[in-house]
């Protein structure tokens, strides 16, 4: 019987992006002061093969810098900076995922890294996340390596196959079963809006982490976690977490 990779029942969507830079240090920062136990990010490499955590194959919509993220070395990357908009982040760094893991760790904080590769490089973006995560991350901390390449979680399970994993849908397939045991994944991570009780129930009955993204409203968090999802990703974990507090 699968058991579930349980993170948070609130995570916060790339660090506290509704707040600050998305993918940024002082994302991972901002969450962590609201109370988030738990962040999700996005990685992807450069054309030397470094791990960054970014979420778009192109650069323009987060950072100063143009093009694809894979086609800049580790040393341009580390010059781009990823304030998205926001002034008061102008000079933030654009993160090596290295960098993002030794903050977590110094934080206590739990990580659901997507795996995002540049299409045509699901295998070395793979490799890459699974060498930083062997080298750097702490045994005690919540740990989940999600992605929707199915190439990609093959890869992290043959190169890492310790490391707990989640097959990222919008809507559920009718092969869920099939395609998250041949992938020996332990979570199911979906749209929230397409979620349905009948679905909660079957998902989390087959053993499986049911966890929905991406969930900005406090009332639709307490409808998705009452129909059995384990939590939600969300953009505003202070907001969210003060609302089941209350």
């Amino acid at each position: 019987m699968t058991e579930p990779a349980l993170l948070a029942d609130i995570i916060a969507h790339r660090g506290a992006s509704g707040d600050a830079p998305e993918n940024t240090l002082s994302a991972i920062v901002l969450a962590h002061k609201a109370g988030a136990r738990c962040v999700e990010l996005d990685a992807s490499i450069s054309s030397d093969g470094i791990a960054f955590i970014h979420h778009d194959d192109t650069l323009e919509r987060c950072t100063n810098a143009r093009g694809y993220l894979c086609a800049h070395t580790a040393d341009e990357l580390d010059k781009v900076k990823s304030s998205a908009g926001m002034a008061a982040y102008k000079d933030e760094p654009l993160p090596r995922l290295s960098a993002a893991v030794a903050l977590l760790s110094e934080l206590q904080m739990g990580l659901n890294l997507e795996i995002k590769p540049t299409p045509g490089l699901e295998a070395p973006t793979a490799l890459a996340v699974c060498d930083v995560i062997r080298k750097q991350w702490p045994a005690d901390l919540a740990l989940v390596l999600s992605s929707f390449s199915k190439e990609s979680l093959a890869v992290a399970r043959d190169s890492l196959p310790g490391a707990a994993r989640a097959l990222i849908v919008c809507a559920v397939p009718d092969d869920w079963q099939h395609q998250t045991q041949l992938l020996q994944c332990r979570n199911l991570h979906m749209a929230a809006p397409l979620l349905d009780a009948q679905k909660a129930q079957a998902i989390t009955e087959a053993g499986l982490g049911l966890y929905c993204f991406t969930v900005n409203d406090s009332d639709e968090a307490k409808k998705v976690l009452a129909m059995g999802a384990h939590g939600v990703f969300t953009d505003y974990p202070e907001k969210l977490l003060n609302a089941m507090q209350s």
